[in-house]
């Protein structure tokens, strides 16, 4: 297979073009038959606004090695890597594996086991995706929370609600970044996924591709147990060796099971202090708190592209990150073009907020999580879980700041730590209510400042960055841990 690359298009250009410019790029004549697919498209915004989408293909054709000979200019043969699942371990399991957590990461894990015959039994909390979307859009309009099913807990996870982007910085030498993204595309994502520079599948969008993942689970062997919490874990020690023999679900169901895999996600608070009272390993680490920041998406789209996008170019997104003399660094995280801020709360009396976009990005605002990073000697207390003692500070601070509602503060005010008494010509996009408050007093001062300083600086790369209507929310839940604990709780006796 040839790989070609830096074919160009004007943006709305149509793309049964690439197939002319294949044949000219290979000297091909017009009568040699070849089929082609696209592997990537990027945008090329250097000379805007003058702008031109760039492409990538992957080419089957006769007689590559004598093409290649004759047309090396930005052609290689490549060979398309396709993912191998590991081969079964050594250790025969007596019982079913369980997973624990519907996210991305238990929702992948029991459908290869359930493809390689493991009958995997995967527990979630929370709700089925269709039940889920009910008491999400209930708690938006009513502000009544259930902690059991909610924007972080039920089916699919807290990705569910920040629109399904498909970003990784994981190198994709195994083909396991391409085997996801085919996954969704044969459960209804849209293909071009496959070969988009930042894949979104949008929310609406997601609720049917979980539910025919979740049928995909079933049909091969594997259960899906909803409204299942996990409340107690059975460790045995033999030879100075733990070894898991059962599960207490929802603190009276018992599962016998040899292999569990832990993958609560990072509002499953109550789950690690378990696993801190059974003793297992785990290890605090460094994460990043911080605030969403909103614009209008026009201005992020004549910052990026140089004009209006018009009807031939998706709304802009952006990638900013910054370097302090205080040694903190500061960046833009989980950005959503034209998307909503969303009150992202799971546990009563705490507030967090988190972002998303539906399949079209049709929003009026752009907003993305600013953050800095914190380390644990930033958390007054000590201990693997000190950093959610430190998380849960800033939520129930910010509950009462905003009322229960989503505190919300333009940056003028937020720079003079002040109370925001009226907004500018930027209006909220949210799903929750939101509440005029005051952020400043949030974060330490030197946190506080990184910010001040980070969005100040971002102002030179995006002109209005640092408007003085920008409005700026509390932002959600980071991931706090890193740990062995799924290792020793892998395999009973």
């Amino acid at each position: 297979m040839l790989q070609v690359r830096q074919l160009k298009l004007k943006p709305g250009q149509d793309l049964c073009l690439l197939e002319s410019k294949i044949r000219r790029r290979l000297h091909l004549p017009k009568d040699l038959p070849f089929t082609w697919e696209i592997s990537r498209k990027s945008l090329d915004a250097r000379k805007k606004p003058d702008l031109y989408e760039v492409y990538t293909v992957n080419v089957k054709l006769p007689k590559e090695s004598a093409i290649l000979k004759r047309c090396r200019e930005n052609v290689s043969v490549i060979e398309k890597r396709v993912y191998r699942v590991p081969l079964d371990g050594p250790i025969s399991f007596r019982e079913r594996p369980v997973i624990i957590g519907s996210g991305p990461a238990g929702l992948f894990c029991t459908y290869l086991l359930a493809s390689k015959g493991y009958r995997p039994i995967l527990l979630e909390r929370g709700k089925s995706v269709e039940e889920r979307m009910q008491d999400v859009e209930s708690f938006w309009q009513t502000g009544r929370l259930n902690p059991s099913s909610n924007v972080q807990f039920g089916e699919g996870g807290a990705g569910t609600f920040s629109d399904g982007k498909l970003n990784t910085l994981v190198k994709d030498k195994d083909g396991r970044n391409r085997f996801v993204l085919e996954t969704f595309v044969q459960h209804g994502a849209d293909p071009s996924i496959l070969y988009e520079n930042k894949p979104h599948i949008g929310t609406d969008v997601l609720v049917q591709i979980l539910k025919n993942m979740r049928n995909s689970i079933q049909t091969m062997g594997g259960e899906i147990r909803f409204q299942s919490q996990v409340t107690d874990f059975e460790i045995r020690k033999s030879n100075s060796e733990n070894y898991l023999q059962s599960i207490t679900v929802n603190q009276t169901h018992q599962i016998q099971t040899q292999a569990v895999v832990l993958a609560p996600g990072h509002s499953a608070r109550d789950t690690f202090a378990l696993l801190a009272r059974k003793k297992v390993p785990m290890e605090a680490k460094a994460f990043a708190v911080g605030l969403r920041i909103e614009h209008p998406q026009d201005m992020i789209d004549y910052s990026q592209y140089g004009r209006s996008r018009g009807d031939c170019l998706p709304p802009a997104s952006y990638k900013v990150a910054a370097n302090l003399a205080n040694g903190r660094g500061v960046y833009s995280f989980c950005m959503c073009p034209g998307g909503y801020v969303v009150n992202a709360s799971s546990e009563e009396g705490g507030l967090a907020v988190n972002g998303m976009s539906y399949s079209d990005r049709g929003g009026c605002n752009a907003n993305s999580a600013l953050i800095v990073t914190v380390t644990p000697e930033d958390f007054k207390e000590s201990g693997p879980l000190a950093g959610i003692s430190f998380q849960r500070q800033l939520e129930t601070t910010a509950y009462h700041l905003g009322k229960g509602r989503i505190p919300v503060q333009r940056f003028d005010d937020f720079c003079q730590n002040r109370q925001t008494t009226k907004f500018g010509a930027i209006q909220p996009q949210t799903k929750g209510a939101c509440e005029l408050a005051n952020l400043r007093g949030l974060f330490s001062e030197e946190i506080a400042g990184s910010l001040e300083e980070g969005i100040r600086s971002f102002d030179h790369k995006i002109k209005g960055f640092a408007r003085e209507d920008a409005l700026l929310f509390r932002r959600g839940k980071p991931n706090l841990f890193t740990g062995s604990y799924s290792k020793k709780l892998r395999y009973g006796k």
